[in-house]
């Protein structure tokens, strides 16, 4: 089985490659469900006890955040992170369905250090499946991310196999299976483990990679390394940012190029890093990025403030922001909850709040 390296035991390994490749990182464009928030944030002190109290009757699944970086900040996040490990950057964004964040940087960035790519919503039998498909080809990217939408909203377990093997044959394509244990919400594990169980029996040829994920507990990751082991495919990084913490891992490569690097991966070989920051404890790195998605972004008109981000469906089917919802005064609970978020969050409590959760940093191998 591959093992990934680990920056905090070898500060030495990125001298021996030329490049860091980020893979699985989110920006604006992407529609992130909020019925994670009461799960996560319940590993909390205080807060949790606050989201109990004050949001038990939120009906969270018909809410939606989007992230709050723009995909120029986003990509200068991650390309500074990996100039600072002495390499040069090669960055692929990967909103949820939606590819205009790779298509906007081609303005300014060459596609083959920035490709155009998308995480992939894919429902299958009774769960749902995240695929990343990296490096769409100019031209007809616009054209293969129609027909990923057409079977995310309509599933179909034949075409969307036929849909993986296409893509996978695109020169310069990666195709991976992204944290391949996560669990949809309201998908029990039986019900994923079987949907897994079939999709690797019938759509292997399509996948290049197993992803292991930097927002993932290792336990999970090592099952997905396990599981890559045992289907003969390399695992890959995937940093799976949404807020203001750089990737947790990266890949290193000797490639010039990302078509090159995919070139690597699919002949089998992949160098995965972990960064120190994957040893924080998760609770703290939830806090954290709680308050990057609701701390406000003067930098960023029309979206300045946490409910300028955050959009309800309506008992009339509309969908509004809660800045409008609220007429731009949210309810004192949930301004304390934020509050409280940031107090957390800041420099000295977050020394106080580290040594406290010490006990829940993640423990590897």
């Amino acid at each position: 089985m591959q093992q990934p390296h680990f920056l905090w035991r070898n500060p030495a390994i990125p001298g021996g490659f030329r490049r860091g490749v980020c893979l699985h990182g989110h920006t604006l464009h992407s529609e992130e469900c909020l019925w994670f928030l009461p799960r996560y944030l319940k590993l909390v002190p205080v807060v949790s006890q606050l989201m109990a109290t004050f949001c038990a009757d939120v009906d969270f699944t018909r809410a939606w955040w989007t992230p709050p970086l723009t995909p120029a900040s986003a990509l200068a996040l991650e390309r500074d992170q990996i100039f600072r490990l002495g390499l040069k950057p090669i960055v692929s964004l990967t909103d949820h369905d939606n590819i205009e964040a790779g298509l906007a940087l081609q303005v300014t960035h060459a596609r083959r250090y920035t490709p155009v790519s998308v995480e992939w919503t894919l429902p299958y039998q009774s769960s749902v499946l995240h695929i990343g498909v990296h490096n769409l080809p100019p031209g007809a990217d616009r054209s293969w991310m129609c027909e990923m939408a057409r079977i995310t909203a309509a599933p179909d377990a034949t075409r969307a196999c036929d849909l993986l093997h296409a893509l996978a044959d695109i020169p310069g394509s990666l195709v991976v299976l992204n944290h391949p244990y996560w669990l949809e919400e309201g998908v029990e594990e039986q019900q994923h483990g079987r949907a897994l169980d079939r999709f690797l029996r019938e759509c292997l040829g399509g996948i290049h990679a197993f992803e292991l994920n930097g927002t993932r507990p290792w336990k999970e990751n090592r099952e997905a390394a396990e599981l890559a082991a045992r289907f003969a495919r390399p695992i890959i990084s995937g940093g799976d940012r949404h807020a203001g913490e750089p990737s947790a891992c990266i890949n290193l490569t000797n490639a010039a190029t990302f078509a090159e690097f995919a070139a690597e991966v699919r002949d089998g070989h992949s160098t995965v890093l972990f960064l120190p920051q994957y040893r924080e404890p998760m609770p703290l790195r939830i806090l954290e990025a709680a308050w990057d998605i609701l701390k406000p972004y003067p930098e960023y008109p029309g979206r300045i403030h946490w409910m300028d981000r955050i959009f309800y469906r309506c008992d009339d089917g509309q969908v509004r922001s809660l800045a409008q919802i609220w007429n731009g005064r949210p309810p004192w609970p949930l301004h304390g909850i934020a509050g409280l978020v940031g107090l957390f969050a800041g420099t000295r409590l977050r020394t106080a709040l580290r040594m406290l959760l010490s006990n829940r940093g993640e423990v590897l191998p």
